[in-house]
Parts: C-alpha cells; structure tokens; sequence
C-alpha cells in the first residue's frame, strides 16, 4: 500500500521463563475481491513497483508459502534497465 516507501518487519517474539506473555489472535482483512494497489497519496506521479493484486490472490499466495518467503515478490513490476 506504500509502493515500498515504509518496509515491514517479520513478528517476532523473545520468551522467557520469568514473565507470563499473553498473546491474542486477531484476523482483519478486506472482501477477497478487493484489489490491493498503492495509496494514490502516497503516489504523487510514480509509477506503482507491484501490479495490481486481489486480497484472495495475496491469501492463496500466503498459505502456500513459508513465513521466510518473500510473498510481494510474486507481484513485483520487472522494471526494463
């Protein structure tokens, strides 16, 4: 959504013996008809680096894939030199 202005980080969890860690499962996502494309705010005359993908496209992708993968790979523009 920010055409790879902001990056994100992997979730990760350092666990002790010492402390309790409550953890909570929350699931949210738009229609999986809904396209994904970058914020047009955030565009300002650029081109987009990914083309245009469906949320249901995103999800298949993501539970066929390991955590590690790069899942927006699958959906990078290949910008000619």
């Amino acid at each position: 959504m920010t055409n790879g202005r902001f990056r994100s980080v992997k979730h990760r969890v350092l666990t002790n013996g010492f402390k309790s860690r409550l953890s909570m499962i929350y699931f949210g996502g738009p229609p999986l008809s809904e396209k994904i494309v970058p914020l047009s705010s955030l565009m300002k005359g650029k081109e987009s680096l990914y083309k245009e993908f469906t949320w249901f496209e995103y999800k298949n992708l993501t539970y066929a894939s390991r955590l590690a993968d790069n899942r927006l790979g699958h959906f990078e523009r290949i910008v000619a030199s």
